[in-house]
């Protein structure tokens, strides 16, 4: 068995090598194991197990436990994720600004966006990526797709250079700027009671409404719909609106949903009441200075905004 932990190292000056040893361990991470990571990385496991070993090794500590139980971060691990992560970010964002100086922007923005945000008309996000392509070409943006908290957790730790989500809490560490404002309305299945007193023309009362179950979201909401909530009975709980529809369409639940995912198989549920609008923010580090090349891209996202 390797004995890592008992003895002390400084790791010193960082090089090539160790970079690429650090990258090898974040995408080992992120994948959840060794065997997961051989696609990503395009060598066997063999030579990903060899490489995590020759890090741990180098730090003098181990990385992560490896065996018939499963593939599992240790404590110092976890650690050593989050310093990586944020070494890489700076280091990515370094190389960025240097090709930046001519104009010349390279490299790649790495996007956390929320579900079923592209389909909304006023979401300029789309507009924004395509006049930044003819503006930087060589620049890549890689999109990804994940809820509000594991958003902000992803940008604070360097994951994501930028995330795109409602503005429903303001963290320390994270800049918030306004890109557009997303509308938000209770719906129902067409299957559902109240579905098919609405699609009848029949408004049902409010008292009516809070009697059916409610879908709940897995992560923290704005205060506003968290007041309304509490009104309702607690049905089920789901992280993404995709999930919200497909209970809607079951006919059990009632649920809140941006009005642009809505299809025809539901009905808005007395809009004079429900019907709000929520600002959906661009997410930034406070802590660092950005890169050129997410500044530009930006300057193209605000001014659709």
């Amino acid at each position: 068995m390797r004995r890592l932990n008992d003895k002390r190292q400084v790791l010193g000056r960082v090089g090539s090598a160790d970079m690429h040893l650090f990258r090898v361990f974040q995408t080992v991470a992120q994948c959840g194991g060794f065997s997961a990571a051989q696609s990503e990385l395009g060598v066997g496991r063999s030579t990903v197990s060899r490489q995590i070993g020759h890090l741990e090794d180098r730090l003098g500590y181990t990385l992560c436990h490896r065996g018939r139980s499963g593939f599992a971060l240790t404590q110092h691990g976890e650690q050593a994720l989050k310093y990586i992560n944020v070494f890489l970010s700076a280091a990515d964002d370094f190389a960025s600004n240097m090709a930046g100086i001519n104009e010349d922007f390279v490299g790649s923005i790495n996007v956390a966006m929320i579900d079923f945000s592209f389909s909304d008309q006023a979401n300029p996000m789309i507009k924004a990526i395509k006049a930044y392509h003819e503006r930087a070409p060589k620049v890549s943006i890689n999109l990804s797709i994940e809820s509000p908290n594991q958003i902000e957790r992803g940008v604070i730790e360097g994951k994501y250079h930028l995330g795109i989500l409602p503005d429903y809490r303001r963290l320390d560490g994270l800049r918030y700027d306004v890109v557009y404002h997303e509308t938000v309305e209770l719906f129902a299945g067409r299957d559902h009671p109240l579905g098919k007193k609405v699609a009848s023309g029949i408004e049902p009362d409010l008292e009516e409404v809070f009697k059916h179950e409610l879908v709940y979201r897995g992560y923290l909401e704005g205060d506003r719909l968290a007041d309304i909530k509490k009104e309702f009975r607690r049905g089920a709980t789901v992280l993404q609106t995709e999930s919200v529809l497909v209970l809607l369409n079951a006919g059990i639940y009632l649920g809140f949903m941006p009005s642009h995912s809505a299809t025809a198989d539901v009905v808005s549920v007395r809009p004079d009441k429900f019907r709000y609008s929520v600002p959906i923010c661009a997410t930034t580090r406070s802590s660092r200075s950005r890169s050129l090349i997410l500044n530009a891209f930006l300057e193209d996202l605000l001014s659709r905004s």
